[in-house]
């Protein structure tokens, strides 16, 4: 049977390899809006807008993890450009804030139309030993839920331990949208990160705990 890391993360312990709690709230949303961009869009546009104003949730209560995706045609075998903040939420309340009550949402509706939001709630999440500051990569992988539903949340459960036990994996979460049954995997880390799905560039990552 599987060992599901606290839902509040865990960090591995450096000297055992085995996870250990970690500080903060526990992760009560995961949350995604991708953002299609034209082949021949200027990727430029979307780093400077990240250069500019990417701090700004760097201490926004209610989040544990903001990273700002982005998938570029021709880069790490996408056929795309993409834009693709990735949430980690602690608090309903300040998500519903973000997305409906001036908190910063408004911004994506007015430069890029409303985009679906696409939400799950968490099976596990776990922060690995990497620095969030040097992540520079993150994968996503969506997958069917099957029939057992606890067996699958075990299994997605020892996906993420495994992955934050890696060196180079700053965080892991697992989530499962109960409208759709799809799971989603996410990891976020360095260039030695190994992890299956969808592969993305990192531009900053917001860890306000």
């Amino acid at each position: 049977m599987h060992q599901r890391p606290s839902q509040d993360g865990a960090a591995r312990d450096s000297m055992s390899g085995v996870p250990k709690p970690t500080t903060g709230a526990p992760v009560s949303w995961l949350a995604t809006y991708p953002i299609a961009l034209p082949r021949d869009y200027d990727m430029g546009i979307i780093r400077e807008r990240v250069a500019t104003r990417g701090t700004a949730l760097d201490q926004r209560a209610g989040l544990r993890v903001k990273a700002y995706l982005i998938s570029e045609a021709g880069v790490d075998g996408s056929s795309v450009n993409m834009y693709a903040p990735f949430y980690l939420w602690s608090d309903a309340a300040a998500m519903a804030e973000f997305h409906w009550q001036g908190g910063g949402f408004e911004g994506i509706v007015r430069d890029f139309g409303r985009p679906r939001v696409h939400t799950w709630l968490p099976v596990a999440t776990a922060s690995g030993a990497l620095p969030h500051g040097q992540a520079r990569h993150a994968t996503t992988l969506s997958s069917p839920v099957g029939p057992d539903l606890l067996a699958g949340a075990d299994e997605l459960a020892a996906l993420v331990r495994q992955l934050s036990l890696q060196p180079g994996v700053a965080w892991a979460a697992a989530g499962i949208n109960p409208e759709t049954w799809q799971s989603v995997l996410f990891a976020l880390g360095d260039e030695t990160m190994d992890a299956r799905g969808d592969r993305w560039q990192v531009l900053h990552v917001s860890a306000p705990g």
